[in-house]
C-alpha cells in the first residue's frame, strides 16, 4: 500500500513550477546600479592655469594637501590611434572657456574615458606645465612632466556617471586664441589646399611621427594645419578634393609655436561639397623669352627709412587701421622689406605694399619676378595681386591674383634661404598696372615673417 505525504508533494510541485519558469540561458552577472560619486568641485580649469602662471615655475606641482578639484568633459579619443596617452578635457560640453591636456600612462583609454564622459580631477600631487599656451597636467619627475601611472589613475581621475554629447564651438581661423587650445571646435567653409590633393593624411614616405596638411579657409584664403599621427588607423586615407566643414581639437605643434587641428577619426571631416574654392589665378599665355629689357626694378638699396617707400611712389598701408605695415629691414648688409604680425597686438592684420604705376609701353611680353624669404612660419599669409584700375583705393580696384611661389619657412627659427617667385607672365595685363603684395595675419595666431627683395618686371 502506497502512502502519499501531501506536504512533501506540495513542496516538490512548487519547486518544479519555479524551475520551469527560469531562463536556463541567463548566466549574466547582475550589474550594480551606477552611483554618482560625491565630489566637491572647488576650482576650474582656467583657475589652475592661472595658478601655474602666477608661480613662475616651469612645472608647477600642487601640494599633497591641496584640495583643489576640477571637472571637465572628455573630448579626445584614442580609438583610432590618433592620440597616444593624452586625454583632453574641456570645462563645458558646449561653449567651453578652457581645456587642458592630461598625460596618462594608459593605452586604449577610450574604453574607460569615452567621448563626452564627465570626469573629476583631484590636483593634489599633480603638476601642470604651460607650453606656449598649451597646458598639460601630469606628474613631476626630476623637474620634468611625465604621465600619471595607470595604477594611480583612479586616485586622481574619477569618472562621473554622466556622459553627454560634445557640441563643438563654431569659429574662424582669424579668431583662434590661446584660450581655445584643447577645446573642440568647428570650422566651416574650408578645404585642403590645392597642392595637398592626391596625398594621404599621413601615409607619405616623408611623413615622420606627425604629418601636417594645409587647410584653406574659403572666404579669405587663410590657412591652418591638420596634424595626423603616422600611427593613426586612417593615415592612408586620401585627402578629400571637396570642401565643407571639420570638427577637431585645437592644439599646438611640437614646438608650441603654431595652432594645429587634431581629429579623433575621419568622421569629423565633412567635406561633401564638390565645389572647391580655389583662387582664380590670372593666367597669361605668352611666348618664352629671356627678358632683356628692365621695365621696373626695386632692390630697396636706396631706402634708408620706411617712410621713403611712399616718397618713391609706393603705397604701404594696413587697411584694418592698425600699425603693422611693411618696413625696411637689413640682413647681412642687404636692404629689403619685411612684414610680420608677431608682437603687433593686432588680431587681424591686412597690410598691402603696392608698387608705383608701371607702364609697359609697347612691350607685349613681360613677366614679374621677385625674391622671398619666410621664417617663424605658422601659415602662408602672403599673396601677390595685379590691378589695372588702381586709383588709390584698395577696395575699389579690381585685383587679380598672381600664381607666385611663396616659400614655406622653418616654424621655429630664422634659418631660411631666399627663393624666387618664378616668372609670372603679364602678357594679358593692360598697358598700365600696379603690383600689390598682401599680408593677412594676426597676433598671436598667424604671424609668419616674410622678407621681400629684388622686385623686377622684365620684357623683350
Amino acid at each position: 500500500m502506497i502512502t502519499i505525504n501531501y506536504k512533501e508533494l506540495y513542496v516538490i510541485l512548487s519547486l518544479l513550477i519555479l524551475y520551469g519558469c527560469a531562463d536556463l540561458n541567463d548566466f549574466s552577472i547582475p550589474k550594480p546600479q551606477s552611483i554618482e560619486p560625491v565630489i566637491e568641485v572647488n576650482t576650474s580649469i582656467e583657475s589652475i592655469k592661472k595658478t601655474a602662471d602666477q608661480s613662475n615655475d616651469e612645472v608647477y606641482t600642487f601640494s599633497q594637501h591641496d584640495n583643489a578639484t576640477i571637472e571637465g568633459y572628455v573630448i579626445s579619443s584614442d580609438e583610432a590611434n590618433n592620440w597616444y596617452k593624452k586625454l583632453i578635457i574641456q570645462d563645458l560640453p558646449e561653449n567651453p572657456t578652457a581645456g587642458v591636456e592630461i598625460w596618462i600612462d594608459q593605452k586604449s583609454y577610450f574604453e574607460k574615458y569615452n567621448l563626452g564622459r564627465k570626469v573629476y580631477l583631484k590636483m593634489a600631487g599633480l603638476s601642470i606645465q604651460n607650453t606656449s599656451g598649451c597646458y598639460k597636467i601630469g606628474m613631476q619627475r626630476e623637474g620634468s612632466l611625465s604621465s600619471i601611472p595607470e595604477s594611480l589613475l583612479d586616485d586622481f581621475i574619477i569618472r562621473s556617471t554622466i556622459s553627454t554629447p560634445i557640441i563643438p564651438k563654431e569659429i574662424k581661423l582669424e579668431n583662434f586664441k590661446e584660450n581655445h587650445v584643447n577645446t573642440f571646435i568647428h570650422l566651416k567653409n574650408v578645404q585642403f589646399k590645392y597642392d595637398e590633393l592626391n596625398k594621404t593624411l599621413a601615409g607619405e614616405p616623408y611623413d615622420s611621427f606627425d604629418a601636417e596638411r594645409v587647410l584653406w579657409q574659403c572666404d579669405n584664403q587663410l590657412t591652418t594645419i591638420l596634424k595626423t599621427s603616422v600611427y593613426a588607423s586612417f593615415k592612408t586615407n586620401l585627402i578629400s578634393e571637396n570642401s565643407g566643414s571639420i570638427k577637431a581639437i585645437l592644439s599646438k605643434d611640437f614646438y608650441g609655436e603654431k595652432f594645429v587641428l587634431v581629429i579623433n577619426d575621419p568622421s569629423e571631416i565633412d567635406f561633401t561639397n564638390t565645389e572647391r574654392c580655389d583662387p582664380s589665378f590670372l593666367s597669361c599665355e605668352q611666348q618664352s623669352f629671356e627678358g632683356q629689357r628692365i621695365l621696373f626694378l626695386e632692390d630697396f638699396e636706396s631706402i634708408t627709412k620706411t617712410r621713403e617707400l611712399e616718397d618713391n611712389g609706393w603705397m604701404n598701408t594696413n587697411i584694418n587701421f592698425g600699425n603693422e605695415r611693411f618696413s625696411k629691414g637689413t640682413s647681412l648688409g642687404n636692404t629689403l622689406v619685411r612684414i610680420s604680425a608677431f608682437n603687433s597686438g593686432e588680431n587681424t592684420v591686412q597690410s598691402w605694399l603696392i608698387t608705383p604705376l608701371i607702364n609697359r609701353g609697347a612691350f607685349k611680353n613681360a613677366y614679374l619676378e621677385f625674391d622671398t624669404k619666410a621664417y617663424y612660419d605658422n601659415g602662408k599669409l602672403l599673396t601677390v595681386w595685379v590691378a589695372e584700375d588702381f586709383k588709390g583705393d584698395i577696395k575699389e580696384a579690381n585685383w587679380q591674383q598672381l600664381k607666385a611661389h611663396i616659400p614655406v619657412g622653418p616654424p621655429h627659427s630664422y634659418d631660411s634661404n631666399w627663393e624666387s617667385s618664378g616668372k609670372i607672365g603679364l602678357a594679358c595685363v593692360g598697358k598700365e598696372f600696379v603690383i600689390g603684395f598682401r599680408y593677412q595675419g594676426g597676433d598671436p595666431q598667424l604671424t609668419t615673417t616674410y622678407e621681400i627683395d629684388n622686385i623686377r618686371i622684365l620684357a623683350d
